[in-house]
C-alpha cells in the first residue's frame, strides 16, 4: 500500500465501459477493463508532469546562461560569441550592454584619477605607481578635464568593435542598463535588406528599448567596408554611444596578414550632457563666469557653425585639452604602432556631433585615399583629407619616415584667426609609434606639414572651394572615381523621376527650426513597420512661406531610378550639411558650389538654383534655374566610374544631384547627420513602396499615445500586472491539478 494511501479507502473510477457509445456510466473495479485503461493515462500523466519539471528547469538554466553571456562579453574587448564571426562562419552573434559611466574614475575603489605626462595617478598619489591606461582599459579618459558622464557600451568609451564577413547573419542584442534613458542603436551603412526593422531609428524602425530592457537585432551585412553602429534617439551619440563596425569582403585576405588601424573621432564638450547642448544651440552659450555669450565660430568660406562649444578632439575616446592654444594636460592619448616601411590602413570613421575634421599625419606630407564609407575610390595621393559627421574614409600610409613618434591629426574647419584669438587650439590627436623607437607619451603639439608654392597641399573633399594664391589645393568630392566591383554607376544613367530637398533652418531672419523643405520634422507616435495605422502627422501640401512640424515623408517605387538634389540655400541656409541616406547608397553626381570673392568668402548662393518659389525666401521649394536641366539633363554629371556614398557633405549656397536605384523597400531616414540638426528636425523618411514591406518579427514590440477614453476606466479587461498575475496561478492551478492525480493514481495501485 502506499504511503500516501488512506487505509481502507475505496478506489473505485467511475468512466464509460468499453464499447458503450451511449454515455451510460458504470461503477467499474480497478482491476476492470476501464481502470487499467484510467492507470495508463496516470502513467502517461506522470510522465508529462516530469515533462513540466524539466521544462521549467531548463527556462531557468537557459535564463542563467543568457546571463552569463552577457556578463562574459560585457567585460573583454571582443562584444561577440567565440563560436562565431570568423572568417568561415554564417552566424555572427554580439551582446552590446548600454550604461552609464563616469571618466576618469577607478569605479572599484572610487577614486578620481588625474593625468600627467601622458600617464595617469590617482589624485592624491602623484607620482605615486604609474597607472596605465592600457592596463586597465575601463578607466575611461575622454580629455581627462574632469570626471564627466558617458555612454558606455560593454563598459566602453566608445563601445567595443564589432568584426564581421560579408554575408554573415549579424545577431546583436542590446541591453539597456541606463537608468535615465531609452534607446536604439542603428547600423550605419548597413542596408537592412529584407530587415527593415532591424535599421534603429527611434519610432521609425522601432519602439525605443527602455530601462532594463532587451533587443534583438538580426540582418546581412552587407555591403562590406568600414561602417559603425550608433545611438538613433536625442543626442546620445554626443554622449559615447557609438562603435566601430568594420564588414571584410569574402575575398580579403586572412586577418592575420591585415594591417590596419580604426580611428573614430569626435568632438568634446566637458561642460553639458547631450541634452543640455540641445537646448544651448536653440537658446544660446553663455560663459557663466563673465556673464557674456559664447561667439559662435565660421570655416573658411564665413559660413558660420552652430552654438555647440569646442573643448576638445577624442580619437578612439581619448583626447587632451589644450587649456591655451600652447599647453595641454597632458593626458593620454590612444596609440597606434607601425613597422618601418610598410602600408597601413587607417580606417577613420567621424561620429562627431557637429564639427568636420581635417585629418593629416604629422611628418608623413601623402597618405592615400583609397575608400569612402565603405566603397572603393581610386588611390588619391593627398596631403590631407576632410571628414564629416557620419563619413567614413579609408587611406592608407606607407611608413617610410625616420622612426620616432609621430602625431595623428584631426583638426576643425573653424578659421584658425578666430581660434588663435581665443588662444585656443581645436584638434584631435593620437600617437603614431614606430616599432624599434622608444615610446614618448606626452608629445608637444604637432606642425602642420609643409604647404609651398612648388609642392601645394592637395585636400580632399572640401565643403567649399579656395581662393588663389594659397599654397593648398582643394579636391572636391566632384573629383572622386569610384574602384569599387561592386558599383554599377551604368544603371543610373537614365533617371524615372527627380526630387529637390532643401536642408535648412527657414523662418524669419533665418536659423530657426531644422527642416526639409520647410517640414521640421516630428517622429511618428509609433513605429511605421509595426503601427502604420497609428501614424496620423502628416504634411500639408503647402509650407512654401512657412514651416510645418509634421512627420515629413516622400513615396517612391521600388525598381525607379531616382535624381536627388540636395540643397543648403534660402534665409535659413547653414554650414555644410553632411545628409545620410539609410537602406541605400547613392551614386555622387555632380556638387554646386555658391559664389564667392578673391578671399575665399561665399558672397551669394549658387545661380543654378531657384527659390523663386515662394515670397520669403525661405527656398522650400527649390527648382532649377533652367528649365532645361530637368529630366536628368544637368551639365557637367560624373557619369562614368561615379564614385558611391551613403553620407554626403551639402555645401553652403550649394547643392549635390545624387542618384540610386530604388531596390529596398522600407521607411528610410534622410537627414542630416548633425545629432543637434537631427534632433532639431531636420529630416524626413523616404517611404519605399510599403506594400512591399518585410513582415516584422513575431511579437515585435509595440508602442504609442494612450488616451483614456470616458468610459475606460469601467472597462473589465485586465491590465498587464494582472495579466502576469492570471499567468502565474495558471500555471500554479495546472500544476497542482497534476500533483492531485498523480496522488491519486498512487492510491489506485495500491
Amino acid at each position: 500500500m502506499s504511503l500516501l494511501q488512506p487505509a481502507n479507502s475505496d478506489c473505485h473510477f467511475k468512466g464509460y465501459v468499453d464499447g458503450a457509445i451511449d454515455g451510460t456510466e458504470g461503477v467499474v473495479e480497478p482491476n476492470g477493463f476501464v481502470a487499467k485503461q484510467g492507470l495508463m493515462v496516470m502513467e502517461q500523466t506522470w510522465i508529462v508532469f516530469i515533462v513540466y519539471i524539466l521544462a521549467i528547469t531548463a527556462t531557468l538554466t537557459l535564463g542563467q546562461s543568457s546571463e552569463n553571456i552577457w556578463e562574459q562579453v560585457r567585460t573583454r574587448e571582443n562584444p561577440c560569441r567565440d563560436t562565431t564571426c570568423g572568417e568561415k562562419q554564417d552566424v555572427c552573434e554580439c551582446y552590446l550592454t548600454v550604461e552609464h559611466r563616469l571618466t576618469m574614475m577607478i569605479e572599484e575603489e572610487g577614486t578620481l584619477v588625474v593625468p600627467d605626462g601622458g600617464q595617469l595617478y590617482e589624485y592624491d598619489k602623484p607620482g605615486s605607481p604609474i597607472i596605465k591606461a592600457e592596463q586597465i582599459p575601463y578607466i575611461l579618459t575622454a580629455d581627462a578635464n574632469n570626471s564627466r558622464l558617458v555612454i558606455t557600451v560593454n563598459r566602453r568609451f566608445p563601445g567595443p568593435q564589432i568584426t564581421a564577413y560579408e554575408d554573415q547573419t549579424l545577431i546583436i542584442h542590446v541591453r539597456n542598463l541606463m537608468d535615465t534613458d531609452s534607446t536604439t542603436v542603428h547600423w550605419h551603412g548597413m542596408h537592412q535588406q529584407g530587415s527593415t526593422y532591424a535599421d534603429g531609428v527611434a519610432m521609425v524602425s522601432q519602439c525605443p528599448i527602455g530601462h532594463g530592457q532587451e533587443f534583438t537585432y538580426k540582418f546581412k551585412d552587407k555591403p562590406h567596408g568600414t561602417s559603425f553602429y550608433h545611438a538613433h534617439i536625442g543626442d546620445q551619440r554626443t554622449m559615447g554611444l557609438y562603435g566601430a563596425l568594420v564588414v571584410y569582403p569574402k575575398q580579403e585576405l586572412p586577418s592575420a596578414t591585415r594591417q590596419e588601424h580604426v580611428v573614430t573621432l569626435q568632438d568634446w564638450n566637458h561642460d553639458d550632457d547631450a541634452a543640455t547642448l540641445y537646448q544651448r544651440m536653440l537658446y544660446g552659450i553663455y560663459d557663466q563666469a563673465s556673464k557674456t555669450p559664447y561667439q559662435t565660430t565660421s570655416s573658411r568660406d564665413g559660413a558660420m557653425y552652430s552654438r555647440y562649444r569646442f573643448h576638445s578632439g577624442l580619437v578612439n575616446g581619448k583626447g587632451r585639452y589644450y587649456e591655451s592654444s600652447t599647453v595641454h594636460n597632458q593626458a593620454p592619448l590612444t596609440e597606434f604602432d607601425v613597422a618601418p616601411n610598410r602600408n597601413y590602413t587607417f580606417r577613420v570613421i567621424s561620429a562627431a556631433t557637429l564639427y568636420p575634421f581635417r585629418v593629416y599625419v604629422e611628418g608623413h606630407p601623402t597618405i592615400t585615399v583609397v575608400a569612402s564609407d565603405g566603397f572603393a575610390l581610386k588611390p588619391m595621393d593627398v596631403e590631407s583629407f576632410i571628414i564629416n559627421p557620419g563619413e567614413r574614409y579609408d587611406f592608407i600610409l606607407f611608413t617610410d619616415k625616420p622612426k620616432d613618434n609621430y602625431l595623428l591629426v584631426a583638426q576643425t574647419l573653424e578659421v584658425e584667426s578666430e581660434i588663435t584669438r581665443r588662444d585656443e587650439y581645436h584638434v584631435a590627436e593620437a600617437i603614431i609609434h614606430y616599432i624599434g623607437i622608444a615610446r614618448n607619451l606626452n608629445l608637444e603639439k604637432s606642425g602642420k606639414n609643409e604647404c609651398t608654392a612648388s609642392k601645394k597641399c592637395v585636400i580632399f573633399n572640401c565643403p567649399y572651394l579656395l581662393p588663389t594664391g594659397v599654397n593648398e589645393t582643394c579636391k572636391t568630392f566632384n573629383d572622386a572615381r569610384t574602384d569599387d566591383f561592386n558599383s554599377r554607376p551604368q544603371d543610373v544613367r537614365n533617371i524615372d523621376k527627380e526630387l529637390f530637398f532643401n536642408f535648412a533652418f527657414p523662418g524669419p531672419g533665418g536659423f530657426m527650426e531644422g527642416s526639409v523643405n520647410g517640414r521640421q520634422f516630428v517622429p511618428p507616435v509609433a513605429p511605421v513597420y509595426s503601427q502604420p495605422e497609428d501614424i496620423d502627422t502628416q504634411c500639408d501640401v503647402n509650407c512654401e512661406d512657412r514651416t510645418c512640424r509634421c512627420t515629413y515623408t516622400q513615396e517612391i517605387e521600388s525598381g525607379k531610378v531616382y535624381q536627388f538634389t540636395l540643397t543648403n540655400l534660402g534665409n535659413g541656409k547653414g554650414w555644410s550639411h553632411p545628409v545620410h541616406l539609410h537602406g541605400h547608397s547613392f551614386y555622387v553626381m555632380k556638387m554646386g558650389f555658391g559664389q564667392y570673392n578673391p578671399g575665399g568668402n561665399l558672397t551669394d548662393s549658387t545661380a543654378d538654383i531657384s527659390c523663386a518659389r515662394g515670397s520669403k525666401g525661405y527656398c522650400n521649394a527649390p527648382i532649377w534655374a533652367d528649365e532645361t536641366w530637368n529630366g536628368g539633363n544637368v551639365p557637367d554629371l560624373v557619369l562614368n566610374d561615379t564614385a558611391q556614398k551613403d553620407t554626403i557633405i551639402v555645401p553652403t549656397d550649394g547643392y549635390v544631384v545624387i542618384r540610386f536605384k530604388a531596390d529596398n523597400p522600407g521607411a528610410w531616414f534622410f537627414h542630416c547627420h548633425i545629432d543637434l540638426h537631427n534632433t532639431n528636425g531636420m529630416g524626413m523618411v523616404i517611404i519605399e513602396t510599403p506594400e512591399k514591406y518585410p513582415d516584422v518579427p513575431k511579437n515585435f514590440p509595440v508602442c504609442g499615445d494612450f488616451k483614456e477614453e470616458e468610459n475606460d476606466s469601467e472597462d473589465s479587461g485586465l491590465g498587464f500586472g494582472a495579466g502576469i498575475g492570471v499567468g502565474i496561478a495558471i500555471i500554479l492551478g495546472v500544476g497542482f491539478l497534476i500533483v492531485v492525480v498523480v496522488l491519486i493514481v498512487e492510491k489506485c495501485r495500491d
